[in-house]
């Protein structure tokens, strides 16, 4: 349905359920019988069994030899891999990633705004920093996360406080800034500085800077960001020997 309650005559409802099948796997439920895919998706029994079928024929979907229960086939990488190859910003940025990756050894990555998640585009770990899980594909917060807010602080205030009132604002840890009011304060900090500093807000130990990346109309275009361990390093030390070579590397890919 649109904004005014008119059914999309150009939407096909078959291609939503069959993505909606795909999109209901993660690592709490890798697998899944017909009869909990029916129920997770809303879907009766009979059309959650052709739509399997006519994923698994596709390549997409793969029943397991051993549990007989259905999953994500490697095949369903090929989208991600196709999205990467084709995003004008990944190959171009990885030159810059490394030699700041080198200079300060710290994990750092490329990232992009969607919705009111931050979603990795690119990452190089250092041998330096805790293990966060985060891969290509993962998805964090963008309110209490150093990329999602510097890209959020480079937005019209109206329009940043319209994702925060669309995200699930909530305390990760004991250092998490939830509170409305306290993040568009925050984010008017950050657009004066430069960049944005996060102190284990989403994960413990952690400490993140984040410098957005622009276009052409100074939206947020990316972030890039460096992560280390907080064992490693203060975040006083982190920020004042950190933030201007992450800056730097902000404006040369806005370039690109």
């Amino acid at each position: 349905m649109n904004d005014e309650g008119k059914e999309d005559r150009l939407l096909v409802k078959s291609v939503v359920k069959a993505f909606r099948l795909l999109e209901v796997f993660d690592a709490e439920n890798p697998a899944l019988s017909v009869k909990q895919l029916a129920a997770r998706c809303n879907l009766d029994r009979s059309a959650t069994q052709r739509f399997v079928h006519t994923l698994m024929q596709l390549g997409y979907l793969q029943r397991n030899p051993e549990t007989q229960l259905i999953e994500p086939s490697v095949r369903t990488l090929d989208i991600a891999a196709h999205f990467l190859h084709a995003h004008p910003l990944v190959d171009k940025a990885r030159p810059y990633l490394l030699n700041l990756s080198k200079e300060t050894e710290g994990s750092v990555s490329l990232s992009v705004m969607d919705g009111v998640d931050v979603v990795y585009l690119s990452r190089l770990l250092s041998r330096n920093m805790l293990d966060t899980d985060i891969t290509i594909g993962s998805r964090l917060p963008v309110f209490c996360t150093a990329p999602g807010l510097a890209m959020l602080s480079r937005l019209p205030e109206a329009e940043a406080r319209e994702i925060l009132t669309r995200s699930s604002l909530q305390a990760y840890t004991p250092s998490t800034v939830w509170e409305p009011a306290a993040i568009m304060a925050r984010l008017s900090s950050i657009r004066e500085c430069g960049y944005a500093l996060s102190v284990e807000e989403y994960f413990l130990s952690d400490i993140s800077l984040a410098a957005a990346v622009l276009d052409r109309y100074n939206r947020p275009r990316a972030a890039v960001s460096i992560s280390m361990s907080r064992s490693r390093k203060m975040p006083e030390a982190a920020e004042e020997e950190i933030s201007g070579l992450l800056i730097a590397t902000a404006r040369q890919l806005s370039v690109l």
